[in-house]
């Protein structure tokens, strides 16, 4: 019975990767190459990481729930604005639908004007590699991973503005 019952949920792990998502491959230096992630976004559009090629990216996987997901909403912001048009935050949200309004109230109420996207399967994890909320991924402008957190970004937090900027810098 026990043989069965980890065959089973081995089955059903592996039949929840991959759907319109891609964690890359790595290059030479090991580094996370050729991310793709696809979805709709909280605005009911279609959405392509892929159509940010050529800009910085900060992914951010959060959910509602999650109290240190909610603190940092404030800094994603400023950091949205902070870095010019090379820069931009994504947002990928893992709430099932039944607390999407919930989430819009948290759009309006902190004033997100990056894109977020939506991920009631939790497609992101296998993606980006997601153990805990929140994470944030840092794709350069070709889409290589150049810096993770996983916890909260706070508004004196110098590795990841080091890191953005870093990233910016490199072309």
């Amino acid at each position: 019975m026990r043989n069965l019952c980890l065959g089973l949920a081995i089955l059903c792990a592996s039949a929840c990767q991959g759907k319109g998502a891609s964690g890359g491959e790595p290059n030479a230096r090991g580094q996370q190459v050729g991310v793709e992630f696809t979805g709709k976004s909280s605005k009911g559009k279609d959405f392509s990481l892929e159509d940010y090629r050529g800009k910085v990216v900060l992914v951010n996987i959060w959910a509602t729930w999650c109290k240190p997901c909610v603190m940092e909403l404030p800094e994603l912001v400023k950091l949205h604005h902070a870095h010019g048009d090379d820069f931009v935050v994504v947002g990928i949200n893992v709430d099932k639908p039944r607390l999407h309004k919930k989430m819009h109230g948290m759009i309006a109420e902190h004033g997100i004007d990056y894109p977020v996207v939506l991920d009631p399967d939790g497609m992101s994890q296998g993606t980006f590699g997601v153990k805990g909320y929140p994470t944030s991924v840092l794709l350069d402008r070709n889409g290589v991973v150049r810096w993770r957190r996983e916890g909260i970004i706070r508004p004196t937090d110098s590795e990841a503005d080091t890191a953005i900027k870093a990233a910016l810098a490199s072309g």
